[in-house]
């Protein structure tokens, strides 16, 4: 039994990934949060940070290692939490003293999409 579910995540996160493949990760002009995660990733991974959409996933997001897959490939906006998390993520990194990279625009963006879906709530 265990065997098969295994065998079923891999065969999902093998067709998620070929779906995202094929898009590219382009960003998707219809979602600002999924923009915003794409040029998260693609920045952390040209600069070495991360190695694969699983990574960035669970060290990035704090979600198990299809969530980003999952978002862009079915469309979904990301959690708050996650994109907390994220951020809280990049603001420890733009701190590290041997960070070569300043990644303020990155935070700032990021606090503003937070800030605008809390919003929608009041």
């Amino acid at each position: 039994m265990n065997t098969t579910i295994q065998k079923l995540d891999e065969l999902l996160a093998q067709v998620r990934a070929s779906l995202i493949k094929k898009k590219g990760l382009q960003e998707n002009k219809q979602n600002p949060d999924n923009e915003y995660l794409i040029k998260v990733f693609n920045y952390l991974k040209n600069t070495g940070y991360i190695t694969s959409q699983y990574e960035f996933s669970e060290r990035f997001l704090n979600k198990n290692k299809y969530y980003f897959g999952m978002i862009l490939s079915e469309q979904r906006q990301p959690s708050i939490d996650a994109l907390h998390f994220l951020i809280k993520s990049i603001s420890e990194l733009n701190d590290t003293p041997d960070n070569p990279f300043k990644i303020d625009n990155l935070y700032d963006e990021g606090k503003d999409l937070i800030t605008k879906r809390l919003l929608k709530y009041f």
